[in-house]
């Protein structure tokens, strides 16, 4: 998004190890400190956005909270925004994250996600801004970190690319097919989704994902006789648009989530949502009108949500129109690159200059 306004782009990665490579004609580099420090100097960049810094919930070993300690220590003294997406400035184990008999995760989870919070803490505190992606993300991160009204705070979505993902209309053989792309774990409900598709011959669900849960989610699919078929596999971000095309709906029955980045792509492309009602998805599937909210455990529910949409048309044209424009005035990288870059703008403007001579 950056790079496709003239912005000049490196990312860095923190980590026990050093390479370097290309992603989508970004320069990435991992490393240590040490590295990012002589990244900074060469570099010398006007705008440092930090995005999810604490990485793992399970192993915050002493060698990872003295990393992270040094990173702060470098981006000090230039300042930074903070991004932070989702879990980890969360207790996973509250926000039905795990399986119920996931038992030793829970338990990593309750110990490592207070090391995690204490950990993003100190970012949180150091940064000019927090960005957070909803409402909701924003009230139970700042409820765990105990940061509420102590930070400044922003709320932008993550983007979408509305010039990739672009609006169609479908047909009636299209509008009967429904799809899901997520991980197969637990807090994404797809089991679920599962109950709901049980002998539902009038319509069909395909599941794009992979994910640790998969081999329970395929025989659960078997025993209750479901009309769900799998492909378990991921596909080039480029390459989603074309593979929407095929479906006429996008199923979000999670147990908890932030945005659902998938899920605001499918809108974009004209897919009616139709999701549970949790976590930040009403900030962006508007009942009735770019989708369809359920309530979250409810199979019935679903299956009685899924069942509507396919058999009225009318219904169907008006969420699927709804969602695009959404799509395009909220979520779009424009929209988003604007806001962000006023975010930026501001911050430089209260924000001591060190050096006069130094490029905005």
């Amino acid at each position: 998004m950056y790079q496709a306004h003239n912005n000049k782009v490196k990312v860095f990665v923190p980590s026990h190890q050093s390479k370097t490579y290309y992603f989508d004609e970004i320069h990435v580099q991992w490393g240590h400190a040490d590295d990012l420090r002589e990244l900074l100097v060469v570099f010398d960049p006007d705008v440092i956005a930090v995005h999810s810094p604490v990485h793992s919930i399970y192993g915050m070993l002493q060698s990872n909270r003295a990393m992270y300690q040094g990173l702060i220590n470098i981006l000090k003294p230039r300042q930074f925004f903070l991004w932070i997406h989702g879990y980890e400035a969360l207790i996973s184990i509250c926000h039905n994250v795990f399986a119920p008999w996931e038992i030793k995760r829970k338990i990593k989870s309750l110990l490592g996600g207070w090391l995690n919070i204490y950990n993003i803490r100190r970012f949180i505190f150091q940064a000019e801004v927090v960005v957070y992606p909803s409402v909701w993300m924003k009230t139970l991160a700042e409820h765990y970190s105990h940061t509420k009204n102590k930070v400044s705070t922003v709320i932008i979505p993550n983007p979408v690319d509305t010039e990739l993902f672009q609006y169609s209309t479908h047909n009636s053989e299209l509008r009967s097919k429904g799809v899901s792309v997520r991980n197969l774990d637990w807090k994404y409900g797809l089991d679920i989704a599962i109950n709901a598709y049980s002998k539902l011959e009038e319509t069909n669900l395909t599941i794009l994902g992979t994910g640790r849960l998969e081999s329970y989610l395929k025989k659960l699919a078997q025993k209750l006789e479901s009309n769900v078929s799998f492909i378990g596999t991921s596909k080039k971000h480029k390459l989603m648009p074309k593979f929407l095309s095929q479906f006429g709906y996008f199923i979000a029955p999670s147990r908890t989530e932030a945005q659902g980045v998938a899920m605001c792509e499918a809108m974009a492309a004209g897919l009616p949502i139709i999701a549970s009602n949790v976590g930040g998805i009403p900030e962006f599937v508007k009942n009735e009108d770019t989708g369809l909210l359920v309530p979250p455990e409810n199979p019935a529910q679903l299956r009685k949500a899924i069942t509507r949409l396919i058999h009225n048309p009318s219904l169907y044209s008006q969420l699927s129109a709804n969602a695009r424009v959404f799509a395009e005035e909220t979520l779009s990288s424009d929209v988003v690159y604007a806001s962000e870059v006023a975010l930026f703008n501001q911050g430089c403007k209260n924000r001591e200059v060190p050096n006069e001579n130094k490029k905005r």
